[in-house]
């Protein structure tokens, strides 16, 4: 023994912890013979490429520019442009079904992307002009408000001044007739400028009422953080039902009714909304699981992208300005066209009264082939028995895509929608589809197993490759402190072979404890 080493004597001597690089070969090597873990969810599979042609030369181009400049994934790049086009398009037309209801072009998407995926830049880079325009236009509203209440001052004042010349010296009753000639006199009451914000991230409905009673007609529910939006105040337990049940019927066109104790009734008609959220995996699949947004048929109304990520093959060989693109040139100054050309309205300037477009009679005659084909895939048993709601509004949506291609192909001018265009977003509506069907799957997890995945997160945060029962119900995530949540996230974990049960006994933190467990595996 006295011609051993010190490391060897320390591994002899089983009275003395062993050094941490003999623990790191010993659980090396145990984990090496053990299996590999089960997955806790499916996996998802590639996606089809986007159909982009489909899109046409003016958004199609766009997208394919904006794709090989920012490097971001296609589809990514598909949902930007065409959430943005319906912007555009939304203030000036409504597609006439073929079936005789009028709608309008708004258009609702959600987007996955991973993080580092470029969501910003490519959002930033196709609603830029746009907002550069509004910001331009607020500056223009800071001086319009300022003499705007100026008059409304002089206004009270002059009216108040004509009451007491009637009143004054009058021993008689004054009558109403009276008080309104003479205030009559005073000219109408100065009317609020329209304030010109169009882009909105995360409103509660009582918001979004405000917004749209002061601001502009024709709005946009844009975020590339959607997870501002699906984590925050509107979509909460307490508010989600309403929220979702208001954005449901922006989309079908409805009046926007509201009434209060507080501040009265009112009803906006003519109001549009363009709907686009990106948001991670983690973010999205928490809104496309909710059993709420299913039932209240909010995703029935939405198109879904999942693309494939482009992370790690971002090669290039020079920076550049996508901006600067022809093709991007071109659908900003359609875009610009559009956003600053003054729609026609109804009463009021905040009451839209957009142009119909009907469908050409080739058009609904694909249409009505269209809706026979689809019927028959919803089918029991059939490839879309699964996807009724969102397939009974296929051809809605297709009809609406058509009429954003029409109006950014045609411009102002355009009067019907034709074959090709129905038939182009037909394509796009099929790829949807598809690509539902393809993330049903990912979006589709039971409560235990994203508890589960929550857990290896807060260990793995820690580094913790043991740990105990009071550790997680004191200190781990907020809903796996209830007993019965913690055993069925444990649960999952063991039978899917990533921790294993401790002896009782076992100290864990300085104590003893009955309820413990081993890390085998992270969560990846």
């Amino acid at each position: 023994m006295d011609n051993l080493t010190l490391e060897q004597r320390n591994v002899l001597d089983y009275s003395r912890p062993a050094p941490a690089n003999i623990l790191d070969t010993m659980r090396s090597a145990s984990e090496s013979l053990r299996s590999e873990p089960e997955p806790l969810r499916a996996t998802l599979s590639p996606a089809e490429p986007y159909p982009v042609d489909a899109l046409g030369n003016v958004l199609g181009t766009a997208a394919k520019a904006i794709h090989e400049s920012v490097k971001a994934p296609l589809a990514l790049c598909c949902q930007s442009v065409l959430a943005a086009a319906s912007l555009a398009a939304q203030a000036h037309f409504d597609v006439l079904l073929p079936w005789g209801e009028r709608k309008p072009l708004s258009l609702f998407l959600l987007t996955v992307g991973e993080s580092g995926e470029r969501k910003t830049g490519v959002d930033d880079l196709v609603l830029g002009a746009a907002k550069v325009q509004e910001r331009a236009a607020m500056e223009g509203y800071a001086e319009d408000l300022k003499l705007y209440q100026e008059e409304l001052a002089s206004w009270n004042q002059a009216t108040e001044a004509a009451r007491k010349a009637v009143t004054n010296g009058k021993k008689g009753t004054v009558t109403a007739r009276e008080v309104q000639v003479a205030v009559g006199r005073c000219g109408d009451k100065p009317e609020a400028p329209i304030v010109p914000l169009r882009f909105m991230t995360d409103p509660t409905v009582e918001g979004m009422y405000k917004q749209l009673v002061q601001g502009q007609p024709s709005v946009a529910l844009f975020s590339d953080e959607g997870g501002l939006l699906i984590g925050g105040h509107a979509l909460n337990s307490d508010n989600a039902l309403k929220t979702m049940a208001r954005w449901c019927k922006l989309w079908d066109g409805s009046p926007f009714d509201r009434v209060r104790a507080g501040d009265g009734a009112g009803v906006l008609y003519g109001r549009r909304m363009a709907f686009h959220q990106l948001a991670q995996p983690d973010v999205m699949a928490t809104l496309l699981s909710d059993r709420m947004a299913n039932g209240q048929g909010l995703l029935a109304r939405c198109l879904v992208a999942w693309p494939d990520s482009t992370i790690g093959t971002r090669h290039i060989k020079a920076y550049e300005w996508p901006g600067n693109h022809p093709a991007l040139k071109r659908l900003f100054a359609v875009f610009k066209g559009l956003m600053e050309a003054k729609p026609r309205s109804g009463k009021s300037e905040q009451e839209l009264d957009p142009v119909e477009l009907p469908l050409t009679d080739d058009a609904k005659s694909l249409a009505v082939a269209a809706n026979n084909q689809f019927e028959t895939l919803m089918a029991p048993g059939a490839e879309l028995a699964e996807l009724r709601d969102r397939t009974s509004k296929a051809v809605e949506n297709a009809c609406r895509i058509a009429g954003v291609l029409a109006v950014i192909e045609q411009g102002l001018s355009v009067r019907e929608i034709g074959e090709d265009h129905l038939g182009r977003a037909l394509v796009l509506v099929q790829w949807y589809l598809k690509e539902t069907l393809r993330i049903k799957t990912m979006a589709q997890v039971p409560a235990e197993i994203t508890d589960a995945e929550a857990l290896m997160r807060w260990l793995q945060g820690r580094n913790m490759r043991q740990f105990c029962s009071v550790q997680v119900m004191q200190g781990g995530p907020n809903r796996l402190r209830s007993k019965s949540t913690f055993e069925a996230a444990i649960k999952v974990l063991g039978e899917g072979g990533y921790v294993g049960r401790l002896p009782d006994g076992q100290v864990i933190d300085g104590k003893s404890r009955r309820l413990s467990w081993e890390v085998f595996h992270y969560v990846v």
